[in-house]
């Protein structure tokens, strides 16, 4: 779970942890990154999406709408 009090959004915080984050997967051989999150949450899903992260139908928690898979 990745959340940025509303101060510190905007400021490449959450830029930085998701690039660092597929950095680390990379590094340890992870093949795919599997997200879970909310159609509520657009900021956060535009960010996934620049970052090549793509729709998936796999199945998602009940508190998740959408999910969202990268390619390493």
């Amino acid at each position: 779970k990745m959340y940025f009090d509303k101060s510190l959004r905007g400021k490449g915080f959450g830029k930085r942890t998701l690039e660092r984050m597929i950095e680390e997967a990379k590094l340890r051989g992870f093949r795919r990154i599997y997200l879970e999150t909310n159609s509520v949450l657009k900021e956060a899903i535009g960010l996934y999406k620049k970052f090549g992260f793509e729709p998936t139908d796999e199945k998602h928690a009940a508190r998740c709408d959408q999910a969202y898979f990268l390619k390493l």
